[in-house]
């Protein structure tokens, strides 16, 4: 019976990821009702797979995306619909799921970005951005966006390295 909660489990979380980076590379926005429809499967998913024990796991899955990148979104070095949509794949996969998924996920944006940085010539400029970024803040403890400035080329759709780490999972 848990080959048919897997096999529901996938097909739901790579449904609604992939309707996630459809939205995000055509108008750079992940739409709430994309996430809401998500978290309320993922919810209804763990409970249907797990019981009462599936609220805790959809909740700890839930919450460690935010844990962990909360502090990328307040410098807005990541989009709260790339935190929100690691967020639905939690309600899927639990805390040690959406763990490894996070690792996979940021795996695949380092080899995009390096990729990104070698086509544009940039790993140097954007070095030095990152750098006297970090030594602003820390000189003056005032807040500014990261991407303020940034080339638009240098930017790229987190939920793709997303859904490369939930269809990595499928291995």
């Amino acid at each position: 019976m848990h080959f048919i909660y897997r096999e529901i489990q996938m097909f739901s979380l790579t449904g609604i990821a992939m309707t996630a980076v459809l939205c995000d590379l055509w108008t750079e926005r992940i739409p709430n009702a994309v996430i809401s429809v998500g978290l309320a499967m993922g919810l209804v998913y763990q409970l249907y797979a797990e019981g009462i024990v599936g609220v805790i796991l959809f909740l700890g899955g839930v919450m460690l995306p935010v844990l962990l990148f909360g502090i990328l979104y307040f410098f807005r070095m990541m989009g709260a619909g790339d935190i929100k949509l690691l967020c639905v794949a939690g309600g899927f996969l639990g805390p040690a799921g959406v763990f490894s998924c996070i690792v996979r996920s940021v795996f695949a944006a380092a080899v995009i970005s390096m990729v990104i940085l070698y086509r544009n010539r940039t790993l140097e400029s954007r070095l030095v951005y990152f750098w006297k970024y970090v030594t602003d803040y820390s000189a003056t403890k005032r807040w500014k966006p990261y991407m303020d400035g940034v080339d638009e080329k240098a930017k790229f759709c987190f939920s793709v390295p997303v859904l490369i780490g939930i269809l990595s999972g499928l291995l």
